[in-house]
């Protein structure tokens, strides 16, 4: 759900409208979305290994009931 795109569509919609409730939750919405991204935690490093010659990393994605394989080589 993106909660800026239907802020910004309810903010609009409400005020062309003249809805007072409306343009209240898209200004809600808005200011809801501002907050969470400001706030959020940078994107940090989850895992470091450094890999000798000869080792191999396999990183598996499950996606419901298909896995792929990805394998790094060092």
């Amino acid at each position: 759900m993106d909660l800026l795109n239907n802020g910004l569509r309810s903010l609009a919609g409400g005020a062309r409208r003249g809805n007072g409730i409306i343009t209240a939750f898209g200004v809600a919405l808005l200011a809801y979305e501002w907050i969470r991204r400001t706030t959020r935690p940078k994107r940090e490093l989850l895992f470091s290994r450094t890999l000798r010659p000869g080792e191999a990393l396999r990183i598996r994605l499950l996606d419901g009931d298909r896995g792929d394989d990805v394998e790094v080589a060092g």
